[in-house]
């Protein structure tokens, strides 16, 4: 048995637990309450009592209930969470379990792949492109050209959309443009020239940003000394504080009317102001 509909996405355990059930009626013909009590080792109507909002999962039953759904690691973990989140009595309590849901959710992000990296990250623009045709819901050229941040030629971005759907990082679906994933997560400590470049073409983007107004644009930065050997654990702090970021906006954009949104690079560099003898070795 295994939950088909996306765990992650929900804030309530309740509407997951009734979807999941739908879900589950519609592909097995053999899944009944019954079915699932057995699994999860639970009174056959506790599950019905669960979504109908007549009982309430305690820590251990949650567990118990999401073994019975077939849920992974990283699912059980959130599941466990939602549950504690959601019967919180204090706003203290909610606001501790809101944010281990957040960071769980940014934990899912799978990174590309080198080849998904070679075509998707190859220039700036084509990521921008993605993004863009979801928020405007449209692969009209003359679109997505007059939204661009600069003017890329019309060629180029119809080619771009034609790359990302073959791709199956854009397609349709009744009537709405979709995007594989709202935030992209890149490959991490590859050494290729296409991550130099793509990194490369934001840092001058960014030096034009400077002139922005500011309320459309965040720069900030700090000179500090510190242990080289203990240089490891700094990008592992720097890594765990872009994950909680991307946890804050896939919170606030999944709220949010697409019309009012816009597409934004968030870029973070942390390398060293000197160079003394032997460091190259």
């Amino acid at each position: 048995m295994r939950a088909e509909v996306d765990i992650f996405s929900y804030a309530d355990y309740r509407l997951f637990c009734r979807d999941f059930y739908q879900r589950q009626k519609q592909n097995s013909r053999g899944f009944s309450y019954r079915s699932f009590a057995r699994k999860a080792q639970v009174a056959p109507a506790y599950l019905k009592h669960i979504i109908d909002g007549k009982r309430n999962l305690s820590p251990a039953m949650s567990i118990k209930f999401g073994l019975g759904m077939g849920l992974k690691q990283n699912e059980l973990e959130y599941f466990e969470n939602l549950v504690r989140f959601n019967q919180a009595n204090t706003i203290e309590e909610k606001s501790l379990y809101f944010e281990n849901l957040r960071k769980k959710r940014a934990k899912t992000l799978v990174p590309l792949g080198i080849t998904e990296a070679a075509s998707l990250l190859s220039h700036w623009y084509v990521v921008a492109i993605k993004e863009l045709v979801v928020s405007l819901n449209s692969i009209d050229v003359d679109v997505i050209q007059s939204a661009l941040r600069k003017k890329i030629p019309k060629d180029l971005i119809e080619k771009s959309i034609e790359n990302l759907q073959r791709m199956g990082w854009l397609h349709l679906e009744s009537g709405q443009w979709i995007s594989k994933a709202s935030q992209i997560q890149f490959p991490d400590e590859i050494k290729s020239f296409v991550i130099r470049s793509f990194n490369g073409q934001m840092l001058q983007l960014a030096q034009e940003a400077l002139d922005d107004q500011l309320d459309q644009r965040e720069f900030g930065a700090a000179v500090f000394t510190f242990p080289k050997d203990r240089v490891s654990e700094l990008k592992m702090k720097i890594k765990e504080l872009q994950r909680d970021l991307i946890g804050f906006v896939q919170d606030v954009a999944k709220d949010a009317e697409r019309k009012d949104q816009r597409v934004y690079f968030l870029g973070v560099q942390c390398f060293t102001l000197e160079q003394r003898e032997g460091d190259e070795e």
